[in-house]
């Protein structure tokens, strides 16, 4: 990985000057990031929990967030690695590569697209960005429902910390989807049980951890947490149940 992105670039094709896209554009969600070598490419969307966790934990953004990000993407079945700047090719240019070559055909086995092994070099300060979440002294859902209740607060300062909690604690799930990725199956809920993240959470982190488990590993959400429920009991476990009824209609 170099230490910066080229701002400018004279594409190799057809010689007309580039800029790399390193984020999605205004209004957009979402934006490509190509082969260095073919025309396929990866989505990179601004929920994804990688770059999330790259923005949460580690404070990047901009051009070092693009490059993080770069650096922790497996590699494209090619065999090249995917770059921002696109292997020197500007967007018309892979938009005629795309419509004119053929496409390489994707593998019958899954294949993570994040190399697992550039993420464990995050793991020491994910696991601290967490249990730094434990001990804050932010409020949670609860604490703010009693403030409702007890008449502390008016119905508009309740709606508007409801909102800023879910959106605190999305972040803070995306960051546990890339800690479960990092982890394996064979580790993750029992860490998270471990470090009290699960009291903490209760059983949507379970779901979290699922789900990162789910783009590491390729096994569904719900065969995951339906071969994890009987190992949790109390409120936790009635509440993973309960979701497994309603969204894998019996499981």
């Amino acid at each position: 990985m170099t230490d910066s992105l080229i701002r400018e670039i004279e594409c190799q094709l057809c010689e007309d000057k580039f800029s790399p896209i390193i984020e999605p554009e205004e209004g957009e969600v979402y934006y490509r990031l190509y082969c260095s070598l073919c025309a396929n490419w990866i989505s990179i969307n601004i929920t994804n929990p990688v770059r999330v966790t790259l923005k949460e934990v580690m404070g990047l953004k901009g051009e070092a967030l693009a490059l993080a990000i770069q650096t922790c993407l497996a590699k494209c079945q090619c065999g090249k690695p995917f770059s921002h700047d696109a292997g020197g090719r500007c967007s018309t240019c892979l938009d005629k590569i795309e419509q004119e070559s053929r496409a390489i055909r994707p593998s019958e086995m899954f294949q993570c697209p994040w190399n697992l092994e550039e993420l464990r070099k995050f793991e020491g300060q994910i696991l601290e960005y967490l249990m730094g979440k434990i001990a804050s002294k932010e409020e949670t859902l609860g604490q703010l429902i009693d403030r409702f209740e007890n008449g502390e607060i008016d119905a508009e300062v309740y709606m508007e910390g409801i909102e800023s909690i879910q959106f605190r604690e999305s972040r803070q799930m995306s960051v546990v989807q890339t800690w479960a990725m990092i982890l394996g199956p064979e580790i993750a809920f029992r860490a998270a049980e471990e470090h009290d993240l699960v009291e903490r959470y209760g059983s949507r982190i379970l779901v979290s951890i699922a789900k990162g488990l789910e783009m590491s590993a390729g096994k569904s959400v719900l065969s995951t947490l339906a071969a994890e429920q009987d190992n949790w009991d109390g409120a936790v476990g009635k509440e993973l149940r309960v979701f497994m009824k309603k969204i894998g209609g019996g499981f």
